[in-house]
């Protein structure tokens, strides 16, 4: 099939050569028709002239140069795609790696900002919560996208990504306050009552994820210089948590930290929904998920969003 592929194409090309502005145009059409003969006869083997060279591969993708001419053929699930690149303006190895394989946008860093919301979808909580109020400009959302895993759904850019990751979420309280756990479940501890005025207040969890997005990219033959968008879910299981806070007491500067697992829910789910465009990578996502286990601790819906940098 292939090899019948190769026969019919070059002598294609040949033909298009008459009118080719560079050295090959002071070639006949004889000459031509059977230099097209003898790369079928030698497609078995790396061939190579001055103007025209024919790499076959294992695979099922078969790389001819004709000048500064590119051609990839890939013969795959029964069709046959045929693709002409300028060498001048593309990498044709890279080209030739990227073809017919689909890959995600998982693996990275992602820098965004943390916050919740209560049932309601408010951010302004209850008096009985008020003291979880954040300063949501402080509050930060960092996640190290390690793995990833690529199933193509269709041709190179439509498939599935999966993968591990890790997500440190940091939420700083506004209020002279920290948590503590106190009669199964979760309550302030004011430092106003004993007359410490804090400088920091922070409460920390961690969890390993796991998403499954589907995703969807432009079909541009270079990765690069895709736009695409991703949606889906992420499973995770809480792995570590614990509060921090800095004062000064008699004019020194005092720490507390406790490590605890405050009564977080231990698996959540979120909903996310990404996108992005060369090196402008953007990230959404919201766990229906209460943050601390049902009656435990007050009613809150964790949501986060940022930019990503992607591919390391």
């Amino acid at each position: 099939m292939k090899n019948n592929v190769i026969l019919t194409f070059t002598l294609s090309v040949a033909l298009m050569l008459f009118t080719a502005p560079d050295h090959l145009a002071g070639q006949t059409r004889d000459e031509m028709l059977n230099r097209a003969e003898m790369l079928e006869v030698e497609s078995q083997k790396e061939y190579e002239t001055d103007t025209v060279k024919v790499r076959p591969s294992k695979t099922d993708t078969t790389s001819i140069s004709i000048g500064n001419r590119q051609i990839l053929i890939i013969d795959k699930d029964g069709k046959t795609d045929i693709s002409i690149y300028d060498r001048t303006e593309h990498d044709p190895e890279r080209i030739n790696r990227r073809t017919g394989r689909f890959r995600g946008n998982w693996r990275g860093l992602e820098l965004g900002l943390n916050n919740y919301v209560n049932k309601d979808f408010s951010l302004s909580l209850g008096p009985e919560d008020d003291f979880m109020e954040l300063r949501a400009a402080r509050s930060r959302n960092i996640n190290l996208n390690i793995l990833q895993y690529n199933l193509t759904v269709s041709d190179n850019n439509i498939g599935f990504v999966t993968g591990l990751g890790f997500e440190f979420n940091n939420y700083r309280f506004s209020n002279n306050v920290s948590i503590t756990k106190e009669n199964r479940e979760i309550v302030p501890v004011d430092y106003d009552e004993a007359g410490i005025d804090l400088d920091r207040t922070r409460f920390r969890a961690i969890y390993l994820n796991v998403p499954l997005l589907f995703e969807i990219q432009t079909n541009h033959p270079r990765r690069s210089h895709r736009a695409y968008v991703s949606a889906g879910v992420i499973g995770g299981v809480n792995i570590g948590s614990g509060t921090r806070v800095v004062y000064k007491d008699n004019s020194s500067r005092g720490r507390e930290r406790v490590r605890d697992d405050f009564y977080l829910s231990p698996f959540r789910y979120g909903l996310s929904i990404r996108t992005g465009y060369r090196s402008l990578n953007l990230y959404a996502n919201y766990y229906p998920t209460p943050l601390f286990q049902k009656n435990k601790g007050p009613e809150l819906f964790p949501f986060a969003v940022g930019f990503s940098i992607l591919g390391f």
